[in-house]
């Protein structure tokens, strides 16, 4: 089975960001077909996912003090420093090649062992460890995400070449639920490099030979370098403009003003959940609900129509729960791992 091979030179956030986009809206319409993507980028970025706040994960005046770049993933999943150094991949591809309609344990496995491979070759002992990452000695070397778009999944994975641990921690807000402690040396315990495990940066083209030789013989697929078609071009310059606006990159952005905030977070073993309300105490309403965190769902906007069911509801903890319940049984939402008490936990704590 022959697959596109797409390797762009390097680009901006929102460049990538777009292409992600146009990529999987074709292809899930069925007018391109599957590709295995490469992507670097140019300036550095912090990226942050879709489900994200930028004030709560970053700090955007050291990125805007060094010229790094801020953006937002069409995907799920938690804030990252996405440096000049590290490489990204990416397979846009039909949902029928996998035999499933929603991502599950078995399939991340599936997903995550091509750069397993690719590691091993390089003479590095790598290991999936569930839900989506790749470590090193229990080190995070890589993680993992998708989202979809009617026919098609993206997923992507990113591989750690030379890690710059000190402007990772001063481009984000490192939640104390993910991490007890911010030093330098507690984080260089949880992930890993390609330098550190080689004592050598390997060249950006031995990397990438060594993923696509190892996703060919994995998927039983044959890759052939091309690039974008002209309608993938077109699409990419009406679309980039807004990704390039605050539009996107601020479109989950809590707003307090004059009404009385709370938030409860829960770190479990799948992701962290952060469950922030804004109250009408006066008329006892929920106002506005935002739920933000490092997880993924399906599909990408469910999320948004949750919190608009939850919006204007009468602040009853049980009545706003059986809403979450209501919403997951009914096939509305779907999270790898988790389900509707993921979400209903850190709400009862903030409504506590």
């Amino acid at each position: 089975m022959q697959w596109r091979l797409l390797d762009l030179p390097p680009l901006t956030a929102a460049e990538n960001m777009a292409l992600d986009e146009v990529l999987l809206e074709i292809r899930g319409s069925g007018r391109s077909q599957d590709t295995l993507r490469f992507l670097q980028f140019k300036p550095a970025t912090v990226l942050v996912g879709f489900h994200q706040s930028i004030q709560e994960e970053i700090r955007l005046s050291y990125c805007r003090e060094q010229g790094i770049d801020i953006n937002r993933r069409i995907t799920g999943g938690g804030g990252l420093l996405f440096d000049e150094n590290q490489i990204g991949w990416e397979l846009i591809c039909d949902k029928a090649f996998f035999g499933v309609g929603i991502p599950n344990a078995n399939l991340f496995r599936r997903l995550c062992e091509p750069t397993v491979t690719a590691l091993r070759g390089m003479g590095i002992d790598a290991a999936f460890r569930p839900r989506n990452d790749i470590e090193v000695a229990g080190r995070k070397i890589s993680g993992t995400g998708g989202t979809d778009c009617d026919a098609a999944f993206l997923f992507q994975g990113t591989l750690l070449v030379d890690f710059d641990v000190e402007t990772m921690l001063k481009c984000l807000r490192v939640p104390v639920e993910k991490l007890k402690a911010k030093e330098i040396d507690s984080v260089k315990k949880r992930v890993t490099c390609l330098a550190w495990e080689l004592g050598r940066v390997p060249a950006s083209a031995d990397i990438k030979a060594a993923l696509a030789d190892a996703f060919e013989r994995h998927m039983g697929i044959n890759l052939v370098p091309g690039g974008l078609t002209a309608e993938e071009e077109d699409l990419l310059a009406e679309r980039l403009p807004y990704f390039q606006s605050q539009e996107w990159i601020d479109m989950v952005r809590p707003t307090y003003e004059k009404t009385e905030v709370v938030q409860g977070a829960r770190k479990s073993p799948y992701g962290l959940v952060r469950v922030t309300m804004q109250l009408n105490m006066p008329r006892r309403v929920l106002k506005n609900v935002f739920i933000t965190g490092d997880f993924l769902s399906f599909p990408a906007r469910a999320l948004f129509d949750l919190e608009a069911a939850l919006r204007g509801q009468p602040l009853n903890t049980e009545h706003l729960c059986g809403i979450i319940h209501d919403f997951f049984n009914e096939g509305h939402i779907a999270i790898p791992d988790m389900n509707a008490e993921d979400i209903c936990i850190p709400l009862r704590m903030a409504m506590e």
